[in-house]
């Protein structure tokens, strides 16, 4: 049965009903780690509450669970794949002693293609295709010289995800892994007076993973020219490549990605297709360095409607435009049609709407209109991060990033709080000058906005209309600070303290306007706004607006 992810002792239990489980067929273990994503699917939702109420342990404690869950469906498919090697002899092989296998559909989350040559006398350069998962590749003669003595076959086993448990900090896999092991197929069974001998391996040698290059030929003096492998795959739709993609394979005696020897890369944006030769076989992927879009050059908050905000960020690549509201976060731009199943719900999200939200009810008739998709903040900028868009930065990517030092974690949260509390009635903007300040200062602009009107924060003439707010570890001012004007003037507006909160800010004004007690009220968070103002704060919070900004 499924486990509840909330409790340690379920999951473990269902980790060991898996390995004691053995799954001899290839189906089998797809079904497996069919089932074993749901659960992962389980533990991202919790990941994503962790990260949304800022708890590290916990969200450390998810992925805990994700990589070993993971590790283990690899193992299951190495385990069936073993078994598949052992009595290969079964399989249907074409004249030249080939076996040509295939598992899964090209849309599939996780698919398998496996070639075998049962002669050990080598073979010329072969191209071997596997189209029910777009799955192609090319290997060279030197595989078969580098190999002698060993009937070998090919497994090419793609995933979504991919293995690497972040261990390299610089750089995002994007677009799932690729994983190419050149295979030693075992002795074949004999038969000898009635009886069917065959050759059992050891435990743990049931899958005996060739390397290529294989460094003992390389060493001696017969040394063989290593050619390389062209390796193609079929990139999900709803990934982001650029014109010039970037093919990695993962080191794992360094643990990071590597570009060496990786050549010719092809990308088809309309069959989707990326190829590209390898002087190795290993585990492939689309990386690109995590600070990608990073840093913001600036961002504005603007509501529109009760309880709704705009929040358009602009980065290194695209102009964002998300709406928050009570219900969650959703992405309203950019146009790309890859981003299409993030901004607009399926028909069955939009009749049958979740917990989560989904947002409106989907819209009929016949000019194509979907209902848009909302989500809570953590879950669609995770969704949005799958894409290749990381929205999500961490302290250490401000390593890559020239001038940029993270706030203090005090500060952030200080800030987070208070401007989520006013956002409904106030614009809000990023400042120039928030870069230059110590990691204990941060620096936004608001004005004051009921009727939802649309200014430009970056029109100079609208400099005037703004009010500078420096925020610290433990309490926050108004200064008189100006976008046009530089040095930043980090000097206390006329007759102004700094206060605990932003609240007792507008509160304890100098001069009260007379309807002082009405705007005060607009700014207390009851029963009716919490949600939204939680919404506002998580979404701050994860895209850390105030640090790379």
């Amino acid at each position: 049965s499924r486990p509840n992810v909330a409790f340690e002792s379920e999951i473990t239990t269902y980790m060991t009903s898996v390995r004691e489980e053995r799954a001899d067929k290839m189906e089998d273990a797809l079904r497996k780690c069919r089932e074993s994503e749901d659960i992962i699917g389980d533990l991202m939702e919790l990941l994503c509450k962790a990260k949304e109420e800022g708890d590290v342990a916990r969200q450390e404690w998810c992925m805990k669970y994700v990589q070993e869950i993971r590790k283990l469906e690899i193992d299951q498919i190495d385990e069936a794949t073993g078994y598949l090697l052992q009595y290969i002899e079964k399989q249907d092989a074409n004249t030249q002693s080939q076996v040509y296998l295939a598992w899964g559909q090209q849309n599939d989350d996780i698919k398998i293609g496996f070639w075998g040559h049962l002669q050990s006398k080598g073979f010329r350069a072969k191209l071997i295709e596997f189209p029910r998962v777009a799955i192609g590749m090319e290997m060279p003669k030197s595989i078969a010289l580098q190999s002698m003595g060993h009937c070998i076959g090919v497994r090419a086993l793609y995933t979504t995800y991919d293995s690497t448990e972040n261990k390299d900090t610089s750089q995002l896999s994007v677009g799932g892994m690729i994983r190419v092991d050149l295979l030693s197929i075992p002795p074949f069974s004999k038969k000898v007076k009635g009886w069917t001998i065959r050759q059992v391996p050891s435990p743990g040698q049931e899958l005996l993973k060739l390397p290529y290059p294989n460094q003992e030929h390389a060493t001696t003096s017969t040394a063989i020219a290593v050619q390389p492998c062209k390796i193609e795959y079929k990139v999900p739709s709803h990934v982001l490549v650029g014109k010039s993609p970037t093919i990695s394979w993962w080191d794992q005696q360094e643990e990071k990605w590597s570009t060496e020897g990786i050549t010719e890369i092809s990308w088809e944006s309309e069959s989707r297709k990326i190829s590209f030769w390898s002087a190795r076989l290993a585990a492939f992927s689309i990386t690109q360095p995590r600070y990608l879009d990073l840093p913001y050059k600036h961002w504005s908050m603007r509501a529109v409607a009760p309880l709704v905000v705009d929040l358009k960020i602009r980065a290194a690549r695209f102009e964002l435009h998300f709406v928050i509201s009570e219900d969650g976060l959703r992405l309203k731009g950019p146009e790309e049609p890859e981003l299409h199943s993030i901004m607009f719900a399926s028909p069955e999200e939009a009749n049958r709407p979740d917990p989560e939200g989904t947002g409106a009810p989907q819209v009929g008739g016949g000019n194509g209109h979907r209902a848009p998709r909302v989500r809570s903040p953590a879950t669609l900028l995770k969704e949005l991060r799958e894409c290749g868009l990381n929205l999500m930065p961490e302290d250490g990517d401000a390593e890559y990033l020239d001038g940029y030092t993270p706030k203090a974690p005090e500060t952030q949260a200080r800030a987070y709080s208070d401007l989520s509390e006013i956002a409904a009635f106030y614009d809000i903007a990023s400042s120039k000058h928030n870069k230059n300040l110590p990691r204990e200062r941060a620096l936004v602009r608001v004005r004051e906005n009921p009727s939802y009107d649309e200014f430009d924060p970056l029109d100079p003439d609208c400099d005037v209309d703004y009010q500078a707010i420096m925020f610290f570890p433990d309490k926050s001012c108004f200064v008189k600070s100006m976008e046009q004007q530089s040095p930043c003037n980090e000097s206390f507006d006329t007759g102004h303290l700094t206060h605990a909160s932003l609240y007792l800010c507008y509160d304890k004004v100098p001069a009260r306007q007379p309807n002082h007690i009405e705007q005060l009220h607009r700014l207390e968070v009851t029963c009716t706004t919490a949600r939204f103002v939680e919404a506002v704060r998580q979404t701050m919070q994860i895209m850390r607006l105030l640090s790379f900004v």
